[in-house]
């Protein structure tokens, strides 16, 4: 992959990854319940899911899922499930953030890095935007491993910045929620479920 073929792959992938999605939500929510610092997890979990799903492009499996309306709709509405029970877990959650978190930092770290890429890994149109978007500007003369191991790690890059980005901006500007926590659970637990309601409706549209 050359310079200039590679600059216009960072641009039309800036369309992917700036558009606010599930994952983004939950690192916005993440972050004003937990920090910036802790969210980090999240966007580490959000973009191994999307390796994972690039490595199945790659492996031709994209196709067979984008063709295949069964297991697009189970992967949909697995996504519709995992963000629907992460919403109404946040609205039952204690006020007390450190009952809700448990005592072990490393637990948490782990719950946040799962949340993330299930989150992630459960958005189907990934794999369909990734198996029509990675031959536009793949080179068939050069060899495609090598082509992927510019273009998998970049959107991954964007994909973890434009997290971050989103979580630091809810932080900034919504950080005092955390003197109110019940209020914060509540409205937490209404974006995920939103979050989930949207999915679920893009699901029967398509």
């Amino acid at each position: 992959m050359n310079f200039e073929t590679w600059l216009a792959f960072v641009a039309a992938s800036l369309l992917l990854t700036m558009t606010p999605g599930p994952s983004i939500v939950l690192g916005m929510v993440h972050s004003l319940h937990f920090g910036i610092g802790k969210t980090f997890f999240t966007a580490l979990g959000d973009i191994s899911a999307n390796m994972v799903q690039m490595l199945v492009v790659a492996a031709g499996l994209g196709v067979v899922l984008a063709q295949s309306a069964l297991a697009f709709s189970v992967i949909k509405w697995t996504g519709v499930a995992v963000l629907l029970f992460m919403g109404w877990r946040q609205w039952r959650a204690p006020a007390s953030l450190q009952a809700r978190t448990g005592t072990s930092i490393r637990d948490g770290r782990r719950h946040l890095f799962l949340s993330g890429f299930l989150v992630a890994i459960s958005n189907p149109k990934a794999l369909v935007f990734f198996t029509a978007f990675f031959p536009q500007f793949i080179d068939p003369a050069r060899r495609l491993d090598a082509q992927l191991l510019v273009m998998c790690p970049t959107i991954a890059a964007l994909d973890f910045l434009f997290v971050m980005l989103y979580a630091a901006g809810a932080n900034g500007m919504l950080g005092f929620l955390r003197q109110r926590p019940r209020l914060l659970n509540r409205l937490s637990g209404s974006v995920l479920m939103s979050a989930a309601a949207f999915l679920g409706l893009v699901s029967k549209s398509t």
